[in-house]
């Protein structure tokens, strides 16, 4: 389950994006970064159902401790139906997820994400409704908030080969933000503080992998263009572009090196939430997804992953990236650096999903602490 949030919420889970709002966190992502706008439930594309028909499908219910530097340590509850429509298309979901954590957190989230007509065609929804206890930074210095998210997403996607899909999606929120201490928010955030906006997204996505869970060998590109409007006040629109690439080769016997490349860009009104975040937009460790935030942003990733058992693995990361005001300064910027180790333990004899605990030590002598499910990207 984790969370790479460009096209569709998680292109390798396998429970529904507790997730977009829940596993945003897991990811140690902010919540506010994609919740509650982008569609979906997540689907694995490996085709390991051997039963065709929505009767012969199977229930999987998951709960599962996390770890996020924004809203800290908690439990969150995942529950899906798999299935496969038809003999061609690729394993459906219908799930729910709902998390709390130590700080007062707590949202829930239901949808499906159902591939059809021999695999060509995938329609999704998503319901979530979270709040989030939170710090947002100013000059580095962190200012605690509460935000309320409800929202929905619709979506609908077409493979125009074995490798390429497209998909267009509507989706509405709402979101409140305001500081837990009492008070006026920072001018910086004050007029995201109350926001009805309806968003309109289009995905572009190219896989090569040989695995939707553990890939080992090819790549994943992603491309998504979003328009969003608020509805209160038809002043105010702004349009991102989030695009990133995977690219995976093995190592010797059981390993993989894989590495991830992102550039993001936003309007500058588009509401902090919808920006583009250190964390957020690129899943990178090492820094919690509101501390740096911008209109632009560039990163890249590099991740060895290797088994000492079947059922035991680890992992050794890095990565480097900036925020800007637009891609130049966002490379011009002060770079953050950060890397670490992490231990991987597989649930599933079926699906080969991974327990995962990283810890990040980045460039300020912090250090992170991780708990998710599933690879990083």
């Amino acid at each position: 389950m984790p969370c790479s949030v460009t096209g569709r919420v998680m292109h390798q889970g396998f429970v529904l994006a507790v997730v977009m709002t829940v596993l945003a966190c897991f990811s140690g992502q902010s919540l506010a970064q994609t919740a509650p706008f982008d569609s979906g439930a997540a689907v694995p594309k490996t085709e390991t159902a051997e039963a065709i028909g929505i009767r012969n499908g199977s229930f999987i219910v998951a709960p599962v401790p996390f770890s996020s530097p924004s809203l800290g340590a908690g439990l969150a509850l995942g529950g899906a139906y798999l299935f496969r429509a038809d003999e061609g298309a690729n394993s459906s979901t219908v799930g729910f997820g709902a998390f709390r954590s130590d700080n007062d957190s707590e949202g829930y989230a239901l949808g499906w994400d159902v591939n059809f007509g021999n695999g060509q065609w995938t329609t999704s929804f998503l319901f979530a409704d979270a709040n989030l206890n939170y710090d947002l930074f100013v000059a580095g210095l962190p200012i605690p908030v509460s935000q309320s998210l409800q929202g929905y997403s619709i979506g609908f996607a077409r493979s125009v080969s074995d490798q390429v899909e497209i998909g267009i999606g509507l989706g509405y929120g709402e979101s409140n933000v305001r500081l837990r201490t009492g008070g006026i928010l920072p001018p910086i955030f004050e007029a995201d503080s109350q926001l009805k906006l309806a968003r309109l997204t289009f995905d572009v996505e190219r896989d090569f992998r040989d695995d939707n869970f553990y890939p080992t060998t090819g790549s994943l590109s992603t491309g998504t263009l979003i328009y969003g409007r608020s509805v209160d006040s038809g002043e105010r629109h702004y349009g991102k572009a989030v695009f990133a690439t995977n690219r995976y080769w093995p190592v010797a016997e059981d390993g993989v090196l894989a590495v991830r490349g992102t550039v993001c860009a936003a309007s500058d009104k588009a509401p902090f939430f919808d920006s583009c975040a250190l964390g957020g937009a690129d899943a990178f460790r090492g820094y919690a997804a509101t501390e740096f935030i911008g209109s632009a942003l560039l990163s890249a990733q590099i991740e060895y992953r290797g088994r000492l058992t079947k059922r035991l693995g680890f992992v050794a990361f890095a990565g480097i990236g900036g925020v800007g005001d637009d891609l130049g300064k966002a490379l011009g910027n002060d770079l953050k650096l950060a890397g670490g180790i992490g231990a991987r333990i597989r649930l599933s004899k079926t699906f080969p999903v991974d327990y995962a605990i990283d810890v990040s030590y980045n460039d300020a002598g912090e250090s992170i602490l991780y708990i998710s499910v599933g690879q990083r990207f």
